[in-house]
């Protein structure tokens, strides 16, 4: 792997890495952190600063909700899993399994994390896109998007509105459309925050309890 520049890591001996790799729990806590690593990537999308809206820039806030919605997805059936192993563990009940009470979270993965995962993000499935072309009766439609002669400010805006209406499970036509997917957004992003720092809290308590030390 290619050097990094970093002010810290927190890392492990000989000795405990070698007792870390038969605790039976260790598996689970490398895939919760490659899904924090994958849904704050996800996230970095999102531009920093408010500025004008350019066909880039859309691109890369919609693409945000879109994977995070598909990783979200993937982190809840990752939390189900772990929910035997567990079972005894009290930072893990408390937080991560308390997302599997929250009406909201579970309206939020329903309605809009199954659709995103299983029909347009991680798959590209012709036949979804069919489905929702056909709903759609617009007389005009903007394929492609773009600001300058760079090809990398494209936006085949087309594509992702079609994949912003499975999601929300209405045409762009519909009046309620983009309140709806603004606020299907929202919700998202606050469940990936809660998440995260669920996740992480979990991960630091085990790294610590088994023995790793920062630097």
């Amino acid at each position: 792997m290619a050097t990094t520049s970093r002010e810290w890591e927190i890392n492990c001996d000989l000795g405990t890495s070698s007792n870390v790799r038969k605790e039976e729990k260790f598996p689970y806590i490398v895939a919760l952190a490659r899904a924090v690593n994958a849904l704050k990537a996800a996230h970095s999308l999102l531009p920093s600063t408010r500025k004008a809206e350019t066909p880039e820039r859309l691109r890369n806030i919609m693409n945000s909700y879109f994977f995070s919605s598909a990783l979200l997805y993937e982190g809840l059936r990752l939390i189900r899993r772990m929910n035997r192993e567990f079972a005894d563990d009290e930072v893990f009940q408390t937080g991560l399994r308390m997302l599997f009470k929250d009406p909201t979270a579970l309206k939020i993965e329903r309605d809009h994390l199954n659709p995103a995962r299983n029909h347009a993000v991680f798959h590209f499935l012709p036949d979804e896109f069919r489905k929702a072309i056909c709903k759609s009766d617009a007389d005009r439609i903007v394929f492609v998007m773009g600001a300058g002669k760079k090809a990398r400010s494209l936006h085949y805006g087309y594509a992702d509105v079609l994949a912003a209406e499975i999601l929300v499970g209405m045409s762009s036509d519909d009046p309620k459309f983009w309140a709806t997917f603004k606020t299907a957004a929202k919700e998202t992003g606050e469940l990936v925050i809660k998440f995260t720092d669920d996740a992480e809290l979990l991960i630091g308590t085990y790294l610590r309890t088994w023995g790793f030390k920062r630097e």
